[in-house]
């Protein structure tokens, strides 16, 4: 605010980003009666909580999708385009990945465009990707039960960001906070234009 004053610029109301984007993705009903939006970014998310209309309280912590890239890449010895190549097609259920294994479960040829092949079995990287999602998912989860929201914003999840894109991670998400979690996708809208649409919501 005082930087705008000093350029003689008056800022009438600054309005939150993660209140925004709710304001635009979420249903009255979901922003009354208590939800989460979890926005997975690449370097970092960004968590928002919600009830009676509000923002109750938000954090953010620098884990992303990159994170995920670079676990695989130092584990398995692939470039970041390799491991990119890798999330993009595995199923985040890791029930169906006949895409990327061969009939041995190990990683096929393919997508080993700049390392020398050697096999990846399709354990170790279900070990090295579960690892990672497991830390984001309790820091979420620790987020909810110290602001004592787990009966309320805990049950009503959403997720949004690039990282909704990845196939399936809803589901383990779903699976791993007992509730359905929905998923708002960048090939559905655009986050920072949803953020704007959602701020002149608010200020209407």
């Amino acid at each position: 605010s005082q930087t705008f004053a000093d350029c003689d610029i008056e800022v009438e109301r600054i309005i939150s980003s993660t209140f925004a984007l709710a304001a635009k993705l979420l249903k009255d009903d979901d922003l009354k009666n208590g939800s989460t939006l979890i926005n997975i970014g690449y370097e970092k998310i960004s968590l928002g909580f919600f009830k009676n209309l509000a923002l109750i309280h938000s954090t953010t912590f620098p884990i992303g999708t990159n994170h995920i890239l670079k676990d695989i890449s130092n584990v398995c010895s692939l470039s970041i385009e390799e491991s990119e190549n890798i999330i993009k097609k595995i199923d985040f259920s890791f029930e169906k990945n006949n895409e990327l294994f061969d009939q041995q479960n190990y990683l096929k040829k393919i997508y080993l465009k700049d390392s020398t092949y050697r096999k990846i079995s399709k354990s170790i990287l279900s070990d090295i990707i579960i690892a990672r999602l497991e830390e984001i998912c309790s820091i979420i989860k620790k987020q909810i039960e110290l602001n004592g929201l787990a009966s309320t914003c805990g049950r009503n999840l959403f997720i949004t960001g690039g990282g909704a894109n990845l196939y399936c991670l809803d589901k383990y998400f779903s699976e791993f906070f007992g509730s359905k979690v929905e998923k708002f996708s960048s090939k559905e809208i655009d986050n920072n234009f949803a953020a704007c649409l959602g701020a002149l919501k608010i200020i209407i």
